[in-house]
């Protein structure tokens, strides 16, 4: 048998100075977690959680852990042969891939909005065209905030009005994703009113069909010293005629709006509609599933005190994507169909039973989404 002594040798230093780098990085090892054992009885059986202590990060004793976990890492990171070097060769190569584009959005008038970031540029802006040939106008400069406040800002959500006049848009600040909702009037490029706080999900900001109000869903200001898990419950729908400085937001829906819906703390809702249409939605969600509650009322209803919604389904009901047409309500269930299907109910006569068969379930595959053609609407796999 013949031994190869170099290759030999090589391994038995490189084992030693992996083992050496090993115990250095061990040796400088931040303490453990602090542990506060809890213990809770769920149907008779006791679940003991060691680290529950750990989610209260306003804890001085979490914070030092968690500024502890963060130095340990910035040290091991520091040690990695090259890393500058690499740093150095990626941000070279950004600068050369050209521009990104994103978040394309087109708008009735040939309008196309969309976020873009420059070769170079750390952060995405919010651009607008009118038609392919239009000069590009820039609407959401995040540089902007930053160079005020000193912290680092990004365009979370934009929501351009029907009319093209009005746009509505999400910026949080030090990637909190926490946005607040900013209006902007478009012809002038001057904000509207104050910031509104605490929303954070674009996807529940809508236009009326006259873009002459916004609906938002706004997440509670909490008491002082509450948990943090109290931040998704009993939030808000507010509307709110987003032209006027001086209107004031007025609540439309929500665990606190409407108790006698019965809703639970953490129904999330938006309320949303349609161009054309004498109706208006409201579907929660509980932030972490898809499925939820679909209310309905007349349009006509949002100048009154009290919106009298009726409820169209339920969580069981499985729908997981909605869409709003003139006096029909379009919805894709896995309710009876595993692979899903798409159903068409008459908002005349809301009941869940009575809707129309428009998509068929996929006998290969799962319908991933669904959507309006000029003439007719598609299911895509």
């Amino acid at each position: 048998m013949q031994l190869d002594i170099p290759r030999l040798v090589l391994r038995s230093v490189m084992g030693s100075i992996v083992w050496a780098s090993a115990c250095a990085i061990a040796a400088d090892l931040p303490a453990p977690a602090p542990s506060q054992p809890v213990t809770d009885v769920l149907h008779g059986v006791s679940v003991p959680d060691p680290y529950r202590n750990l989610e209260d990060v306003k804890n001085p004793s979490t914070k030092a852990w968690l500024s502890a976990q963060g130095a340990y890492a910035a040290q091991v990171l520091a040690r990695i042969e090259g890393r500058d070097q690499l740093a150095q060769r990626i941000e070279a190569l950004a600068k050369t891939s050209g521009d990104r584009v994103r978040s394309v959005v087109r708008m009735p008038g040939n309008r196309v909005y969309y976020l873009k970031r420059k070769a170079g540029e750390g952060q995405y802006k919010l651009w607008l065209r009118v038609g392919a040939s239009g000069a590009e106008r820039l609407l959401v400069d995040p540089d902007q905030f930053t160079k005020t406040t000193g912290v680092p800002h990004a365009i979370d959500y934009f929501v351009p009005s029907w009319d093209g006049k009005l746009l509505a848009y999400g910026v949080s600040a030090g990637g909190s994703e926490d946005a607040s909702l900013y209006r902007l009037d478009v012809s002038t490029g001057e904000p509207i009113g104050r910031p509104i706080p605490r929303v954070p999900d674009g996807e529940r900001v809508h236009w009326t069909p006259d873009s002459g109000s916004l609906s938002y869903n706004q997440l509670r200001e909490l008491p002082a010293n509450a948990p943090d898990t109290e931040t998704y419950l009993d939030s808000t729908v507010y509307l709110l005629k987003a032209g006027d400085v001086s209107a004031t937001p007025q609540p439309i829906f929500g665990p606190l709006v409407n108790p006698e819906l019965k809703l639970d703390r953490l129904d999330v809702a938006a309320v949303f509609f349609a161009p054309g249409s004498p109706y208006m939605i409201a579907r929660t969600t509980d932030t972490t599933v898809p499925e939820g509650r679909i209310y309905v009322a007349p349009l006509a209803e949002l100048g009154r005190k009290k919106v009298a919604w009726r409820q169209i389904s339920g969580f069981d009901d499985k729908i997981t994507a909605v869409a709003l047409r003139g006096n029909t309500l379009y919805f894709r269930t896995y309710a009876g169909a595993p692979r899903g299907r798409v159903l068409a109910l008459a908002l005349q006569d809301p009941v869940l039973a009575k809707a129309k068969l428009v998509v068929p379930e996929p006998a290969v595959g799962v319908l991933d989404k669904f959507g309006f053609g000029p003439r007719e609407l598609f299911g895509e796999v």
